[in-house]
C-alpha cells in the first residue's frame, strides 16, 4: 500500500504542481484584497493538486514510449512499468473528477469548469494533439499551466475579471522561455524522441532569439498593471529589473554553454514567476502602496 501510494505521488510530479498552487494562492490573496475564505482556498489548494497531478498521470500514460527513450524521464513509474498505462489514466482521470466537483462545490462552478478546461488542454490538445507534431506545443497547449490564477480569482470573484485573466496571460508567455530553456538542455534527448521542441530542431540562436523576445514582452507586460490601476510601481520596477536579468542571462545561449549556465539560467525563470506572484500578492500591503 505505501509503495503504491509513492508511485501515485511520483505520477502527480508534485514539485512541479507546487508552483501552479503557488501562483494560485497569491491570485487569490490579489483578489481578495487579504484573506480568502479558508474553505475555498483549501478547495483551490487541494483541487488544484489534484487535477494537476491528474493531468500529469494521463500525460505519463501517453507518454511512456516518449519517456523511455529520454535519460531524464525513463525512471518515470509508468516507463519503468512500476505503475500500469491504465492505472496512471484511471488514476488520473478519478483525480480530475474529485478536483472540479471540490472546487466547483466549494468556489463555484466557473472555477470548477476552468479547473476541467485546463486538464482537457493538458491533455488533449498539449499532450495527445501537439507535443509529436509541432514546436509549438508548448506555446499553446503549455497554457494549460497559466489556469492555476485564473482559477483561483475566480474562485474569489465568480466569475472572470481582470485580474485573472492578467495573471493567466502572464504564465501564459512566460511559460515558453521557461521550457525553451529546459529544451535546450534536453534537444538531444527529445531529438532522439522525435519531439519537436524549439531547441531540437532549429539552431541556438534562433531558441535564443525566442526566448529573448518572449522575456521582452513579459518585461512590457509588468507595467500593464500599474498602468490600468490594479497593481504598483513596486511589481513594476522589480519584475523589470528581473525580466532585464534574464534577459542577460539567456542571450548567451545562444552559443554553447556549460550544462550548469543553462541550468541555472532555468533556475532563474522559476525564481522569476515565484517572485513576480509574491510581490503582485504583498504589494497593495505595502506602506508605500
Amino acid at each position: 500500500m505505501i509503495l503504491f501510494i509513492r508511485n501515485l505521488i511520483a505520477l502527480s510530479k508534485l514539485r512541479v504542481v507546487s508552483l501552479l498552487v503557488l501562483t494560485a494562492v497569491c491570485a487569490m490573496w490579489k483578489a481578495e484584497g487579504g484573506m480568502p475564505d479558508l474553505a475555498v482556498l483549501a478547495a483551490i489548494v487541494f483541487g488544484g493538486t489534484l487535477a494537476a497531478s491528474g493531468s500529469n498521470s494521463i500525460n505519463q500514460a501517453i507518454d511512456r514510449d516518449i519517456d523511455s527513450l529520454m535519460l531524464r524521464t525513463r525512471s518515470r513509474v509508468v516507463p519503468s512499468h512500476k505503475v500500469s498505462p491504465k492505472m496512471a489514466v484511471l488514476s488520473g482521470i478519478t483525480m480530475i473528477i474529485f478536483a472540479v466537483a471540490l472546487i466547483a462545490l466549494v468556489a463555484n462552478w466557473t472555477a470548477g469548469l476552468l479547473t476541467l478546461l485546463a486538464a482537457i488542454i493538458y491533455v488533449f490538445v498539449y499532450s495527445i494533439a501537439l507535443k509529436r507534431t509541432s514546436w509549438n506545443n508548448i506555446v499553446i497547449g503549455g497554457g494549460s499551466g497559466a489556469f492555476p490564477p485564473l482559477i483561483a480569482t475566480a474562485a474569489v470573484l465568480g466569475e472572470i475579471e481582470i485580474i485573472g485573466f492578467y495573471l493567466f496571460v502572464f504564465v501564459f508567455f512566460w511559460t515558453p522561455p521557461h521550457f525553451w530553456t529546459l529544451a535546450v538542455l534536453l534537444k538531444d534527448e527529445y531529438s532522439a524522441a522525435g519531439v519537436p521542441m524549439l531547441a531540437s530542431i532549429s539552431s541556438l540562436k534562433e531558441t535564443t532569439f525566442q526566448i529573448c523576445l518572449y522575456i521582452l514582452l513579459l518585461g512590457a507586460l509588468c507595467w500593464l498593471p500599474f498602468a490600468i490601476g490594479f497593481g504598483g510601481l513596486t511589481f513594476a520596477i522589480v519584475m523589470s529589473l528581473m525580466s532585464f536579468y534574464w534577459l542577460l542571462r539567456s542571450r548567451k545561449l545562444k552559443d554553447p554553454q556549460p550544462r550548469e549556465e543553462v541550468f541555472s539560467a532555468y533556475r532563474l525563470s522559476l525564481l522569476y514567476l515565484a517572485v513576480g506572484f509574491v510581490i503582485f500578492c504583498i504589494e497593495p500591503h505595502l506602506p508605500w502602496y
